[in-house]
């Protein structure tokens, strides 16, 4: 079976969330017996190792060239139209690989690379992962104190996007439910994948200090919030002698992790090194919308998380340490809360949240793709 698959973004490394998103789904497609053809549109510049690890990931692969940011359009001063993005050559080079092959299922990522869909022959289910809302994004982050950046529109040119598809994948149940009120398509929620794999939490003694973890892009949002952190960090000195905080990922480079009160590792090519030298995983995300990919990621390890309310949308979760209102919040729970028996609380209670989550991404993926060979109740195709 061929599924194949367009993205503006590359799939290699993931070490944003978006391409987290994308290499997920496409191993979880694979794993149950497609083939992936991965078209690469060019929104980003590609190295010759990011190329290598695309190509050495999935089964077919097609890189088109660059598209400059200078060349971005944007045909409204207060939004973009929703085709702004979107590259003729993708057209082409899909033209190419449907005449080729047999392709079962096609997905496009994001609403706004899409056009290709309404070339689709008939009969060849379509599909929208949208990964996010970007009708009115730029307000959106505007209330939240943060500058617009990247792409946003209006609800009538997203629809525009959304009618193309048969399915509309929404990443989390609130998204999907605006998209239901705008679209005429099919609309799922599917949300992200990783296979767990919990880790023992490490030896400590009632003289160690925690290890409290934050691993992020540099995404405005993710700064902001570490700006957040940061403050209350240097009004609460004593937090400091009880715990170490350490940073990871492109995160490390913005302003506010320069402070004298974090660990900077950079980069971390293995997530799961990351995850075994630390205690507590934080996520102190404010505002923005999508699925916080970070939350999932530190519960599929099986590590205790500590995070906000807007890091837990679209994650069934009630507890306490999962609705706090801001960073500060979060200092304040380590502060006052974590003792080892609350640690052995929350670490189980990782476990029980990933272990139901993805039992639901199963049974939606095996809804969404029901031919695939090496999934439940799915059917079987040469």
């Amino acid at each position: 079976m061929h599924i194949l698959v367009t993205s503006p973004i590359p799939s290699h490394p993931q070490n944003h969330g978006n391409r987290a998103r994308v290499t997920a789904l496409c191993k979880a497609l694979q794993t149950a017996g497609a083939q992936i053809h991965y078209v690469y549109g060019g929104l980003e510049s590609l190295s010759a190792e990011q190329e290598q690890e695309m190509r050495a990931e999935w089964d077919f692969v097609y890189v088109l060239p660059l598209l400059r940011t200078k060349d971005r359009k944007q045909s409204f001063k207060s939004h973009h139209a929703i085709d702004d993005w979107y590259v003729d050559a993708l057209g082409d080079v899909v033209r190419k690989i449907l005449d080729t092959w047999r392709i079962h299922y096609c997905i496009a990522n994001y609403v706004w690379f899409s056009r290709w869909l309404s070339d689709v022959p008939a009969g060849i289910p379509k599909l929208i992962d949208t990964h996010d809302i970007f009708a009115d994004r730029h307000a959106r982050l505007k209330a939240d104190g943060i500058a617009p950046s990247w792409f946003s529109t209006t609800p009538d040119e997203e629809n525009i996007g959304l009618n193309r598809a048969d399915t509309v994948i929404a990443i989390q149940d609130a998204e999907a439910q605006e998209f239901r009120t705008r679209t005429k398509s099919n609309v799922a929620t599917l949300g992200h994948f990783i296979e767990p794999a919990f880790m023992a939490p490490r030896e400590l003694d009632k003289n160690t200090k925690l290890t409290i973890g934050y691993m992020a892009s540099d995404n405005p949002i993710n700064q902001q919030s570490l700006e957040a952190l940061a403050s209350g960090l240097s009004k609460q000195p004593g937090l400091q002698q009880k715990f170490n905080f350490v940073l990871a990922g492109a995160i490390c480079n913005g302003p506010a992790a320069q402070s004298d009160a974090f660990t900077k590792l950079g980069f971390v090519k293995d997530p799961a090194s990351f995850y075994r030298d630390v205690d507590v995983v934080i996520n102190p995300n404010v505002g923005g919308t999508g699925l916080k990919i970070k939350s999932i990621e530190a519960m599929a390890y099986g590590k205790p998380l500590v995070a906000t309310r807007d890091a837990m949308i679209g994650i069934a979760t009630g507890a306490d340490c999962h609705d706090l209102e801001t960073p500060h919040d979060i200092l304040a729970f380590l502060d006052q809360k974590v003792s080892a028996e609350k640690l052995m609380e929350i670490t189980q209670l990782s476990k029980t949240i990933i272990t139901d989550y993805m039992t639901e991404q199963q049974k939606t993926l095996a809804t969404l793709f029901p031919e695939l060979p090496h999934l439940p109740n799915s059917g079987t195709k040469e």
